[in-house]
């Protein structure tokens, strides 16, 4: 995987990755304002680990949980149980989930309680519309 430009990497299959507009204000603004940054994400978790490496943002997410399953509730326990052996507990109603998948937020909520969500490309046209929401 190699960086064509700031926002554009190239991964071994010839494929480009490309940031959605925002992404950075978006990281430097919720890590300025103290606020915990983690993912939960269907994917192989090589490829997303070396991407965040490339682009920088490694440093952003605090237990960041990429497993190829779209079973993101799971990887929310984890989340939530690495964060509570840190010391910090967060209730699900202090979460802010996003992502663009109606489907996804149904189990979430079904096992790990009143999460807020966000869907892309529905609730929020640009990824920097999170911040209206804190």
């Amino acid at each position: 995987m190699h960086k064509i430009d700031e926002n554009t990497l190239i991964d071994r299959n010839g494929v480009e990755i490309r940031l959605f507009p925002g992404v950075k204000a978006l990281l430097n603004e919720l890590t300025a304002k103290g606020i915990i940054v983690s993912m939960a994400s269907w994917n192989k978790p090589e490829l997303v680990f070396e991407a965040l490496r490339e682009f920088g943002f490694a440093d952003y997410f605090t237990h960041p949980k990429v497993e190829f399953h779209p079973n993101k509730h799971e990887m929310m326990k984890k989340l939530l149980s690495d964060l509570v052996a840190d010391g910090t507990t967060v209730k699900p109603e202090e979460i802010l989930y996003v992502d663009d998948q109606t489907w996804h937020i149904e189990k979430v909520r079904a096992k790990i309680g009143a999460v807020k969500f966000l869907q892309f490309g529905v609730d929020i046209a640009k990824i920097v519309d999170v911040l209206k929401f804190l």
